[in-house]
């Protein structure tokens, strides 16, 4: 009789021990080695995560709005409207100076934004203008006489059809594009004055 209620005895341990160790219930389990069944560790615990959605599921909070008026370190908000071409040229100044890395780097800029419309001569030729209309080119007498602060706007507010690149490049990117299509004015014969496309860039 005594042996059998060992048996019993030993048979309900090995039952209870692979039923816990199957649940994970009170034994070391996951990837951290004390993971208990209660499931407090800080590594289970609710928290905010990057783009996750928030303890309530109800949408993403892991990377919070700005406040309004927030500013980015290094950042200078650009303070004119679209329609301010003219007050931006009269009123801007380019502050870099056409050294050969500030020109490298608006080269460099210009080659990998901008090609893609303007042409690799500012002609309005980019590859793009086969389905998409083609801007005036950047050679003609008009933008030669632009002050840079006109020149540096478009791509600041956009024209036309060209949408403002400001989110692709900042403010040092396209001053020295500015200079780099000065560079490339030097070169290149004056273009003709052709009206703009439905829709062209200019």
């Amino acid at each position: 009789m005594r042996n059998a209620s060992h048996t019993l005895f030993f048979a309900a341990v090995a039952a209870s021990a692979t039923l816990l160790s199957s649940c994970d219930v009170g034994l070391p389990a996951g990837r951290t080695p004390h993971r208990e069944g209660n499931r407090l560790d800080m590594g289970d615990q609710l928290k905010l995560k990057p783009q996750r959605k928030d303890l309530f599921g109800t949408r993403p909070t892991g990377l919070m709005e700005p406040q309004p008026g927030t500013v980015a370190v290094g950042e200078t908000p650009y303070p004119y409207a679209q329609n301010e071409a003219d007050k931006a040229g009269a009123e801007l100044k380019n502050p870099l100076e056409p050294t050969p890395a500030v020109l490298a780097h608006g080269k460099f800029v210009y080659e990998n934004v901008c090609i893609a419309c303007h042409g690799p001569k500012g002609a309005g030729d980019g590859t793009v203008t086969a389905l998409f209309p083609k801007p005036p080119s950047l050679m003609t007498q008009k933008v030669r006489e632009w002050p840079d602060g006109q020149l540096f706007h478009r791509p600041m507010r956009g024209q036309n059809s060209m949408p403002s690149h400001a989110r692709q490049v900042d403010q040092h990117d396209a001053w020295s594009v500015v200079l780099w299509i000065r560079e490339m004015e030097k070169s290149e014969p004056v273009a003709p004055e052709t009206a703009p496309s439905p829709g062209g860039k200019s």
